[in-house]
């Protein structure tokens, strides 16, 4: 009996949250996946030695700042791609069976459509692809046989849901949210957030970005916005509910009144390894078991007052179009502005909110096209911001 060959990866942002959680979950699968090609943004010195620590001799620093690594030297017999049009090379030449594409906001975009115009299948973490590609990101992988598999702990839960019902079963997805850490603050206590307070998350891990999003509940209309595209639910079959606990990773409402969740503890490993497994290897343990003898779930309403984001994102649903790249796109701006301290936790909403609401309604056809409507849309932003500073 011949020796099984082993899966093939290709982790991008693997020095992340996604990706350092994928790293840590592999560990104990090292027979059954290969890793062959590593992306991070700057951190040269980790990337060389996850690079080492995997024997994966094909890497990409993204940043175009060779300060960065010249007066480093490099490993014999590795590959080493610099800037964004080498990392869309190192996905292009790179032969893997999936990529796991864990960058974090719109440089996420174009990754993904280098994977899917290589044949290679997407376990995919990076929203603002489909959030700002829609349908086109999924015709587009459709036609060249590529699988997306959702890589968040919301649509990995849903997605296993609807195969085991059957979407035509289905009434609404329920999306959990844990709130973040300001669910319980007054609208006085909001009008005093720091940046530090904000990159606390009272659940996950994360990057400062979708830290702040998580408090914003940015983060959950971007989810909104990708259930949408996804699995195919316009807005008033997606309902959002505050979960404090991140114990029950979504839901589905079926026709007939029924209610199916997942439950399992708040890690990353286990949609991450659902989605680059993709049921071609058996996993086991990759999460503890619940204990139910101490368990207490909660569940409440969002306040869409104190946290408009997350209404302005069910508005971009309801329009499509171009309105969910502005809606990513405004938000990203803001929230850097944010952490720039150049605007307050609540301006945030505000720079989304005058920017959403000028005319969003062309359509795209190509990825070069999103990449002008979502430029047009920042230096809007940039605008509302100046406006809001001067």
């Amino acid at each position: 009996m011949g020796v099984r060959e082993k899966r093939k990866i290709i982790i991008l942002g693997c020095t992340g949250s996604i990706g350092t959680t994928a790293l840590q979950a592999l560990l104990p699968y090292v027979k059954d996946f290969e890793i062959v090609g590593l992306s991070a943004h700057s951190s040269y010195k980790d990337l060389i030695h996850i690079a080492n620590q995997w024997n994966c001799n094909t890497i990409c620093l993204s940043k175009e700042d060779p300060s960065l690594y010249e007066k480093e030297q490099l490993p014999p017999g590795l590959v080493f791609y610099t800037g964004k049009d080498g990392l869309l090379d190192m996905i292009r030449n790179t032969k893997a069976d999936i990529v796991l594409n864990g960058i974090a906001g719109s440089s996420g975009l174009a990754p993904t459509f280098a994977a899917i115009e290589s044949n290679k299948n997407v376990a995919l973490a990076n929203k603002e692809s489909i959030v700002m590609a829609g349908n086109l990101l999924f015709s587009h992988a459709r036609n060249l046989g590529v699988t997306i598999i959702p890589v968040d702990s919301e649509h990995s839960t849903i997605d296993a849901l609807i195969q085991a019902h059957g979407i035509k079963n289905i009434q609404k997805l329920v999306i959990t949210a844990s709130g973040g850490p300001f669910r319980n603050f007054s609208a006085d206590q909001m009008e005093n957030i720091t940046v530090a307070m904000a990159v606390s998350h009272p659940t996950w891990q994360m990057g400062a970005k979708i830290s702040i999003d998580s408090a914003t509940l940015a983060n959950k209309g971007l989810e909104v916005i990708e259930a949408s595209y996804l699995f195919g639910f316009d807005s008033k079959n997606i309902e959002v509910v505050i979960h404090p606990q991140s114990i029950v990773h979504s839901m589905i409402r079926l026709h007939n009144g029924a209610v199916y969740g997942q439950l399992s503890p708040p890690d990353m490993a286990l949609p991450i390894m659902s989605a680059i497994a993709d049921s071609h290897i058996h996993l086991k343990d990759i999460v503890k078991p619940l204990d139910f003898t101490s368990l207490t779930l909660q569940f409440m309403k969002p306040d869409f007052d104190r946290f408009p984001l997350l209404k302005i994102a069910f508005e971009a649903i309801e329009k499509k179009a171009s309105y969910p790249i502005a809606f990513n796109a405004a938000n990203e701006i803001a929230v850097q502005a944010f952490i720039d301290e150049m605007i307050d936790f609540n301006q945030i909403a505000t720079v989304v909110k005058a920017t959403f609401e000028h005319d969003w309604s062309m359509t795209y056809t190509s990825l070069d096209e999103i990449v002008l409507i979502d430029s047009s849309v920042r230096t809007l932003a940039r605008h509302v911001i100046r406006g809001l500073v001067e």
